[in-house]
């Protein structure tokens, strides 16, 4: 009897930290996946009310085919996840100064980082052909909202 209730508490402890951490949520912290596609439609991201600095991972798939893409967004700092810290050999690596990335191609995902300070209002940014310095898409960053929870 007392190594089944030893059980049961065990089981109901754990139960009750998993529903207390169920609905956590980091309020400086969002993740979106978008398409690099020059005819989409202008994609708004809901992000927090949050006021503080926000941290926005983003993974971008090229579906264009452009070699050489820029991420711009004033006011944020980008910055890249990529190359891997274990450089596979005979393994062509794109180039990454910044939000600047060279020799990408056609379905490659480029990881970001995007840090904003939250204290502003909406924020917009552009995704840009290098080669010729055309707009490819812009991505409207929205505070709060009905789904400014996690993408």
């Amino acid at each position: 009897m007392r190594k089944f209730l030893k059980t049961a508490v065990f089981v109901l402890a754990g139960i009750a930290v998993g529903a207390l951490f169920a609905n956590f949520k980091v309020h400086d912290y969002r993740h979106a996946s978008l398409a690099i596609k020059k005819d989409a439609d202008k994609k708004t991201l809901n992000i927090s009310d949050y006021n503080g600095r926000q941290v926005i991972a983003i993974s971008l798939k090229n579906l264009q085919h452009a070699k050489d893409i820029e991420v711009r967004m004033d006011g944020a700092t980008i910055q890249s996840w990529y190359p891997p810290a274990v450089k596979m050999p005979f393994y062509k690596w794109m180039e990454i100064d910044g939000g600047k990335f060279k020799g990408v191609g056609f379905g490659k995902r480029l990881p970001l980082y995007l840090t904003i300070n939250g204290q502003g209002g909406c924020k917009e940014m552009e995704i840009i052909d290098s080669s010729n310095g055309s707009v490819i898409r812009t991505v409207h960053f929205m505070k709060g909202g009905a789904d400014a929870g996690h993408h």
